[in-house]
C-alpha cells in the first residue's frame, strides 16, 4: 500500500487505490475508510467554509468534532487534492 503522511492527514490507499484508509486527523488516531466521493464531498465542504473565511469543524469517526482554523482548514484542502490526484 502507498502511504500519504501530511500535516493534517495520514493514511494509506487500498490496492486498488478506489479507497483510501485515515490513520490520523491532527493529533487523533483513528481507522476510518473514505471513498473518492467521500473525499470530494469533504474538499466541497472545505472550500465553502474557507470562502466564507472562516474556520470549520470536521468529526472524526462520526463522534469527535474536530475544530480546524481557516489556516488548517487551507492546509487539508491542500492534502485531500494530493490524496484525490492519487486516486
Amino acid at each position: 500500500m502507498n502511504s500519504f503522511d501530511g500535516v493534517l492527514f495520514s493514511g494509506e490507499f487500498s490496492e486498488d487505490e478506489e479507497l483510501f484508509y485515515l490513520r490520523r486527523v491532527k493529533n487523533l488516531q483513528t481507522q476510518s475508510i473514505l471513498s473518492n466521493r467521500q473525499l470530494h464531498q469533504l474538499q466541497d465542504y472545505l472550500a465553502k467554509q474557507h470562502s466564507q473565511q472562516e474556520g470549520c469543524t470536521i468529526t472524526v469517526n462520526d463522534q469527535i468534532p474536530v475544530l480546524l482554523a481557516q489556516e488548517e482548514a487551507e492546509q487539508l484542502l491542500t492534502e485531500l487534492a494530493s490524496i484525490i490526484d492519487r486516486m
